[in-house]
């Protein structure tokens, strides 16, 4: 193997490894409405998102059209006591292996 083969397959590698660790495959922020239904004790709480973008100007963060993102809400006091018609906001994270976490960033009237 000449000497640039071997350069470049360095290089190659070490472009591979940082690309790894470079941080989520997806990095956004989820805006959405609350839908309370029910009472009393039935009553559920429901999120519509509506709208999505960076979480910051260099994150990736695309969909396509006939992609869904699919994820769990994580439990929050702050969500169940919010009004129905409250505006939330969501950061989803995904890595490259399709892992995914969901954190609450803010309610709001």
């Amino acid at each position: 193997m000449n000497k640039f083969a071997i350069a470049f397959s360095a290089i190659a590698i070490v472009a591979a490894a940082a690309s790894a660790q470079a941080g989520p495959a997806r990095d956004c922020v989820l805006e959405g409405t609350v839908y309370k239904s029910g009472q009393g004790d039935d009553q559920s709480t429901n999120v519509q998102f509506h709208s999505m973008e960076k979480y910051s100007e260099d994150s990736k963060c695309r969909v396509r059209h006939d992609e869904k993102l699919q994820f769990k809400l994580p439990a929050d006091t702050r969500l169940e006591k919010a009004p129905s018609g409250s505006t939330v906001r969501y950061r989803y994270q995904e890595d490259g292996k399709g892992e995914s976490q969901t954190k609450l960033i803010s309610v709001g009237a």
